[in-house]
């Protein structure tokens, strides 16, 4: 992170993706949130390519934000392994949580996913047998035990495959709901 580049953020939206220059859904996704005026992005990829997290600048960006967005696939029914280091090394103890840990209370938080399959299989008797929000419960945990305000979750299935307008339609939503959180006083 570039340090002061993240302090004036309203919104700190968190990109996940290990090979981002291959996902047509979640480039584009990102794509349309940097374009939204109080919205800044930190790709975990492009920021920590030798996949070490330190989390002081992180912490000190989401401090200076009022809500988190974080974009990323469904890798093997869980989120990509730096963003998982992202929150071990950035949810610390006294600051996120436990004696002192109010850093995150209040703060809205939005899971943009993409999956690569149809929603029809993200159900009980589907190929996955479960829905995407079972897949979310570890991440949904983490953000309510910070005290943190966990929104419902924004999905886009099938995204290698899907036609250009599903992407570009999911996209408008993306930023409608990033101006919404931006505009919310809360």
């Amino acid at each position: 992170m570039q340090g002061a580049q993240f302090l004036n953020a309203k919104v700190l939206f968190v990109l996940a993706h290990p090979d981002l220059p291959h996902s047509r859904a979640n480039k584009r996704l990102a794509k349309a949130a940097a374009g939204v005026a109080g919205v800044e992005l930190l790709d975990l990829y492009a920021r920590h390519p030798d996949l070490y997290i330190e989390g002081t600048e992180a912490r000190e960006a989401i401090s200076n934000a009022k809500a988190l967005v974080v974009q990323h696939p469904i890798y093997w029914y869980a989120m990509p392994g730096l963003l998982k280091e992202w929150f071990d090394r950035t949810f610390r103890v006294g600051w996120a949580y436990g004696p002192g840990g109010t850093a995150l209370q209040g703060k809205k938080f939005l899971a943009s996913i993409t999956t690569g399959s149809h929603e029809d299989a993200y159900v009980a008797d589907g190929v996955h047998g479960a829905p995407v929000d079972d897949f979310l419960a570890p991440m949904r945990q983490t953000v309510n035990f910070c005290g943190m305000a966990w929104l419902p979750p924004l999905i886009f299935h099938h995204a290698r495959n899907a036609a250009d307008a599903q992407l570009e339609q999911h996209a408008g939503v993306l930023v409608d709901q990033l101006n919404a959180l931006l505009e919310d006083e809360t």
